[in-house]
């Protein structure tokens, strides 16, 4: 699944201003948003078209004239914004693969290529080639790094306090820790030592923690990975392996911004990238690439924003499977053997990985992996003990059953009343984990001008999840 392109493109200056004010200074609160947001849509504009100047001086690349890029998309920095009416199926634009920028056509490759990184993360050097065309004032990408933001606002440059306060319950808190430890180690491990050993070569300034996060934000929420090739044998595959793994930074590709309904989507070429239109679009109306079929937490983490319930249709919450064991014994009669049934499950857990029961915007979406366990956990002592027996050679998943009435939230009516008790009960734990009610979510919403953008995308990821935890509890009763 490709990286793409991050919509949040606000910078600090515009989230310091929009918090909350006292009731007696709105009118002057406002009028800051204003002065604010003016100034910094110049400076957009300015950049936009110095970008837009240095993207179509290459003769390889195409620029449509029924769109154009600028401050007036979703967001406080660039979109694409249709100018004239456009057709579905219609090039948008057209990207030479020479200006992508990866290891591969970085100015350093030879070094890259002469004594590449000892480093298992796919990343590192695709990001010591972005420090180095950064800092380096003749580089071919300097307008396209003039043009990103200096500032991508992802959850791992909040404040520890912050993402305690608004992600508490969402999982990105988790996600985000894990994030920060890897970059700390690799850099410390692997990259400066890279940077110091030929700093001959690689632009002054690379060593540098913060530059080095700053460029993993924008790979995090700019880049793109090449979809697989669809390779016929296995030799094919092994030979194309290292060349699908390249990401790359794509010029132009990255300025359009992300809904699930989108409306253009990315085309690779042998020679080019194309950005098509997927539908008619109107003349007026933003253009919006999609990222993937992606819930507000990986957006939220990924990208530094999310969609408002319910307009993310690929929204998703989960279900720790502890949480639906534990219930599942305490429902169960016969306690001891619940728990031997238990330590069953979690042994298998451990050496296998299943994972987490997730929930989607119509039902559950890993319902196999709930049927299974629903399925096991009230099994009798003699249908347990051939279950049992059966898997000792291997964990066996598929228990050749109808799940699909977990599929959807209307069918779960048609699951046995034990089954559905354990099922709201996990969702109704999993609401608790979260630091507000549904109701005071309810509340914030009709105040988000009151909230800065960290306190919006928040609010609508932990209340979108929540509210697809309340519609399995409703679907259970």
């Amino acid at each position: 699944m490709a990286n793409k392109n991050s919509p949040v493109k606000g910078d600090l200056k515009m989230a310091t201003v929009a918090k909350r004010p006292r009731e007696e200074n709105v009118e002057q609160f406002e009028q800051n948003i204003v002065n604010v947001g003016t100034e910094n849509k110049i400076h957009c504009e300015t950049r936009a078209k110095s970008f837009l100047k240095w993207f179509s001086s290459n003769d390889e690349n195409f620029f449509s004239d029924k769109v154009t890029i600028g401050p007036d998309g979703s967001c406080a920095q660039n979109g694409m914004i249709a100018i004239k009416d456009i057709e579905e199926g219609e090039c948008l634009f057209q990207i030479s693969r020479k200006i992508l920028l990866h290891p591969k056509t970085c100015s350093i490759s030879k070094l890259l290529e002469k004594d590449p990184l000892n480093s298992e993360n796919g990343w590192s050097e695709l990001l010591i080639c972005m420090m180095h065309e950064y800092h380096d004032q003749e580089s071919l990408w300097k307008p396209y790094f003039d043009v990103l933001p200096k500032s991508v606002e992802l959850p791992m440059f909040w404040t520890k306090d912050e993402r305690e306060q608004l992600l508490t319950g969402t999982g990105v808190l988790e996600a985000v820790k894990r994030d920060l430890d890897k970059i700390h180690k690799e850099f410390e491990t692997v990259v400066s030592p890279y940077i110091k050993k030929h700093q001959g070569v690689i632009s002054p300034g690379c060593d540098d923690l913060d530059l080095y996060k700053r460029m993993v934000s924008y790979v995090m929420g700019y880049s793109f990975t090449e979809p697989p090739k669809d390779d016929d044998s296995e030799e094919e595959e092994e030979e194309d392996e290292e060349e699908k793994s390249v990401i790359y930074m794509v010029p132009m590709a990255d300025m359009l911004n992300h809904i699930a309904k989108n409306n253009a989507h990315l085309s690779f070429k042998p020679d080019c990238l194309e950005m098509v239109s997927t539908k008619a679009i109107k003349k007026g109306e933003e253009v919006f690439n999609t990222y993937g079929e992606l819930s507000n937490w990986h957006l939220l983490h990924m990208y530094g924003f999310s969609e408002a319930y319910p307009a993310n249709i690929y929204d998703t919450v989960d279900i720790p499977l502890d949480i639906v064991l534990d219930i599942a014994e305490e429902e169960a009669e016969n306690k001891e053997f619940a728990r031997k049934k238990l330590a069953f499950f979690k042994q298998k857990v451990m050496e296998e990985l299943i994972g987490d029961i997730v929930v989607g915007t119509n039902g559950i979406l890993t319902e196999d992996r709930l049927y299974m366990v629903l399925k096991v956990m009230e099994m009798s002592p003699s249908q347990f003990a051939i279950y049992e027996e059966e898997c000792e050679e291997g964990w066996e998943e598929d228990l050749d059953e109808d799940t699909s009435a977990l599929t959807e939230f209307d069918k779960m009516d048609d699951l046995s009343q034990s089954w559905k008790t354990v099922i709201s009960r996990s969702a109704s734990a999993c609401l608790k984990r979260y630091t507000t009610s549904l109701q005071e979510d309810e509340e914030k919403l009709k105040q988000t001008k009151t909230l800065n953008s960290h306190q919006q995308y928040s609010l609508h990821l932990y209340y979108g999840q929540k509210m697809l935890l309340q519609k399995l509890i409703n679907a259970c009763k």
